[in-house]
């Protein structure tokens, strides 16, 4: 799984409201929550949100006070930036979501649309040629040292600087040493970053 601190937000609302959730029966303690999409509703996707007992393997992981918040990472292209509420009123009450991603969407505000998946799949796909170019340069440094990296997901961005991201698995001696935050930040990163300027976050999966 990738921790990162901010690809989703919650408002405090929705964070209450998710507390309020998860502290409802003893079987959710320690649960999170699952923020996701499925085909379909008027515009071609609904958001799925769930409670959930922990990250799965591709999971990237938002700590939110208090309990974490789970994507899989090959929905982040549909999800990076959402923002997320909880509104009440007299008649209706619920959760309620703010996409950037989205060009277009329903009424209801649960249903939308994003580009044509292929334009956004190209990207990602040209971008990670670009990092693996970079980490190839990076290994035998690693290896030396009995360790590797494992390039997991690439998600490029709009094309500006800092906006694209990159998820990480370090392995053999680097995966769990003191000093793996470190070789992430110095070593890895750096290099990325300097190679190609329009990533803004290398973020590492544990």
């Amino acid at each position: 799984m990738t921790l990162v601190q901010s690809t989703i937000e919650l408002t405090e609302r929705a964070r209450a409201q998710v507390r309020t959730l998860l502290g409802g029966s003893t079987e959710t303690a320690g649960y999170g929550l699952r923020v996701g999409v499925n085909p379909g509703g008027c515009s071609g996707l609904t958001y799925n949100l769930a409670l959930a007992p922990g990250a799965e393997s591709d999971d990237i992981v938002i700590h939110s006070d208090g309990f974490d918040v789970f994507v899989n990472s090959s929905m982040m292209g549909h999800l990076r930036g959402l923002r997320i509420d909880y509104v009440e009123s007299l008649t209706s009450s619920g959760f309620t979501f703010t996409n950037p991603n989205a060009t277009s969407s329903c009424g209801c505000g649960n249903s939308f649309g994003t580009p044509e998946e292929p334009e956004r799949a190209e990207a990602d796909e040209r971008l990670r040629g670009q990092v693996e170019d970079v980490i190839a340069e990076i290994r035998p440094f690693l290896q030396g040292d009995g360790g590797d990296v494992q390039l997991v997901t690439v998600l490029a961005g709009n094309g500006q600087p800092g906006t694209a991201e990159v998820h990480i698995r370090l392995v053999g001696a680097c995966n769990g040493c003191s000093s793996a935050s470190a070789t992430v930040t110095a070593v890895i990163e750096k290099r990325i970053k300097e190679s190609l300027p329009e990533i803004g976050r290398v973020a590492l999966v544990s």
